[in-house]
């Protein structure tokens, strides 16, 4: 009877050289967080690192130091509240000369075409501004109304152009005499009416007696000859008692017609 063969265990094939030397080279793969060198070609895991505590911002330990910072704060914040409040004031300042500036230019706008002196309308505009004004700030206001002595008596002798010609230099005789801050307007017909700021009775009366002189010694010629022309003045001051400023412009009217009848050529205050 013949024997069965036994088979053999079936061997690994043998490794060349270059494969050999290849696995050398290669590395071995770590598990993250161990070291290398443990029990059976395993690794240990990384002890854990001490927790790091975040370090917190601390005042100072110089409580001099602390509070000359404080003052130092204290008297910036200071120095930039004056600042602001000079700049308020000045923003209003300038608001405040824009307006009146505003209103110059309009009052030059509305000149009466005839005299070259603000119309009716525009001198009301500008003296109810000034009385808001006066009344506001405390300061003084006077009134001068105007009207020129025998102007009927010159159109119907010389005609309606020499009229229209007399009030162009009764007005220009006004604007030169009269100081810069007063608005002369024409009031209507021959009549012509002065607002003066921050003047009371007795400087209002001062320059009305110019007004009167300087008119007095004008001349007026027409083909040659003279034309004597005058005018009469009443004079009235604001008083705290007046309910509006209407109130004001009839008492000088009143004294112009005071003056009027006292022999023209005159000027009349309320305390005359």
């Amino acid at each position: 009877m013949a024997k069965r063969k036994t088979p053999k265990a079936a061997t690994e094939p043998k490794k060349g050289k270059a494969a050999e030397k290849a696995a050398e080279k290669t590395p071995e793969k770590q598990v993250p967080g161990a070291v290398p060198g443990g029990g059976n070609g395993g690794s240990h895991p990384a002890p854990a690192s001490p927790t790091t505590v975040p370090q917190t911002s601390t005042l100072p330990d110089d409580p001099d130091g602390l509070r000359g910072a404080l003052l130092e704060v204290e008297s910036r914040r200071a120095e930039l509240e004056s600042m602001n409040e000079r700049l308020r004031g000045e923003v209003q300042r300038l608001r405040v000369e824009v307006a009146e500036l505003r209103a110059q230019v309009d009052l030059v706008a509305s000149a009466d075409p005839v005299s070259g002196a603000v119309n009716r309308r525009a001198f009301l505009d500008a003296f109810r501004r000034e009385w808001q004004r006066s009344r506001r700030y405390g300061r003084t206001l006077s009134v001068i109304m105007a009207d020129i002595d025998q102007f009927k008596a010159i159109n119907d002798g010389y005609g309606t152009d020499v009229g229209d010609r007399i009030l162009r230099l009764v007005a220009q005789s006004f604007r030169k005499t009269a100081r810069v801050s007063d608005v002369i307007g024409r009031y209507g017909g021959d009549s012509f009416a002065i607002v003066l700021p921050e003047a009371d009775l007795a400087a209002a009366r001062r320059v009305a007696e110019r007004l009167r002189k300087g008119l007095e010694n004008a001349v007026f010629e027409h083909k040659n000859r003279p034309i004597l022309v005058t005018s009469s003045f009443g004079v009235a001051c604001a008083e705290e008692g007046d309910p509006e400023p209407e109130a004001l412009l009839l008492r000088a009217d009143d004294c112009l017609y005071q003056a009027k009848r006292a022999g023209r050529n005159l000027v009349i205050d309320e305390e005359s």
